[in-house]
C-alpha cells in the first residue's frame, strides 16, 4: 500500500516535469544576436519580436545610444519569411567626443523609421550538408545612428547566410556577409551615398534543452560617397552570447566590446570612437503564435 501510494503521489510530479522539459523543445530559434541564421520561420506562424541595442563609451563625455526595434514576422511558406519593423531611437550626449570627432548635448527619444525584411531559404541546415539562405531588408530612418541629429536615409541591407550545425544540432555556426548602401541627407547637405559592408559569425553549444551559450564576432566597416578606397573606419567586436528558448518564447543576450578599431588617433586602447562605441549589448525577446 504504501508503495502504491508513493507511485500516485509522484505521478503529477513526473508530469509537471515532463511537461517542463517538453516547455522548450519546439520554439523557432535564432540563438544569436547580431548574426541571421538560415532557418526559416513555418508556413503560416507569425513572431513578434522586441530588439533592445544599448551602445555606450566614446573617448570623453557621456554617450548612451538606445535602438528599439519592434519586429513582425510571417512564414509565407516553408522556406520564405517576410516582416515588418518599427523603429525607434533614445539619445543621450553630455561632452562627448570621438576620436576626432565632438558630439552636440542630446537627450530625446523619437520614432526613426520603418523597414521590412524578406528571407529566402536556399537550403536547410537541417536536413542538407549546409544550410543557406539570401535576406534582403529595404528601411527609411530620420534618425542618425551616431549622434541623433535628424536626417533622411534609404538604405538596402543584404545578406548572405551560411550555417553549418554538428552534433545532431548541438552546435551551431554562422557566417553572415552584408552589403548596406545607404542614401542620406540632413538640413545642412545634399544627398550623398555610403557604403556599409559587415562580416559576423558565431558559436552556439546547447548545454540543455532550453539554454544555449556562445561566442559571437563583428567585422564592421563603412566607404564614404561608396568609394571602396575610401574605408572610414573599421572596427572588430567580439563577445558573448547567451540563448534561452521554450515553447512560443525565446530570448537571446550578447554581450559586444568593441576589441579593436581604426582609426583611433583619439581612441583609447587601439578603438575606432567616432561611428561605433566601446560596447554593445543586445537583447531579443520573442514569442511565436
Amino acid at each position: 500500500m504504501m508503495n502504491l501510494s508513493n507511485r500516485v503521489s509522484y505521478a503529477p510530479l513526473l508530469s509537471l516535469a515532463s511537461l517542463g522539459l517538453s516547455v522548450c523543445l519546439f520554439a523557432h530559434e535564432e540563438p544569436f544576436g547580431y548574426s541571421r541564421g538560415a532557418q526559416s520561420e513555418a508556413q503560416g506562424e507569425w513572431e513578434l519580436t522586441q530588439w533592445s541595442t544599448a551602445r555606450t563609451g566614446k573617448e570623453s563625455g557621456r554617450y548612451i545610444g538606445l535602438d528599439l526595434d519592434t519586429e513582425l514576422e510571417y512564414g509565407v511558406t516553408d522556406r520564405l519569411q517576410a516582416a515588418l519593423y518599427l523603429n525607434t531611437d533614445y539619445h543621450y550626449l553630455r561632452n562627448s567626443t570621438g576620436s576626432s570627432a565632438s558630439f552636440a548635448d542630446r537627450n530625446r527619444f523619437g520614432i526613426n523609421g520603418t523597414s521590412a525584411e524578406l528571407k529566402y531559404q536556399l537550403l536547410n541546415p537541417s536536413h542538407d550538408r549546409w544550410g543557406l539562405a539570401v535576406y534582403f531588408e529595404p528601411g527609411y530612418g530620420s534618425i542618425e545612428e551616431v549622434d541623433g541629429s535628424r536626417h533622411d536615409e534609404y538604405e538596402l541591407e543584404t545578406r548572405l547566410i551560411l550555417q553549418k550545425d554538428f552534433l545532431q544540432d548541438r552546435l551551431i555556426t554562422v557566417l553572415n556577409y552584408t552589403f548596406e548602401p545607404e542614401f542620406e541627407r540632413n538640413a545642412e547637405s545634399p544627398w550623398t551615398t555610403n557604403l556599409k559592408m559587415e562580416g559576423s559569425g558565431g558559436v552556439s553549444w546547447q548545454l540543455s534543452r532550453c539554454w544555449r551559450i556562445g561566442v559571437e564576432a563583428r567585422l564592421a566597416t563603412e566607404f564614404s560617397d561608396a568609394n571602396l578606397d575610401r574605408a572610414s573606419y573599421l572596427v572588430l567586436s567580439v563577445g558573448p552570447v547567451v540563448h534561452y528558448s521554450g515553447d512560443h518564447f525565446f530570448a537571446t543576450l550578447t554581450v559586444l566590446p568593441q576589441v579593436i578599431g581604426w582609426p583611433n588617433s583619439r581612441g583609447t586602447a587601439g578603438l575606432s570612437l567616432n561611428e561605433e562605441e566601446k560596447l554593445e549589448v543586445r537583447v531579443k525577446v520573442g514569442t511565436e503564435f
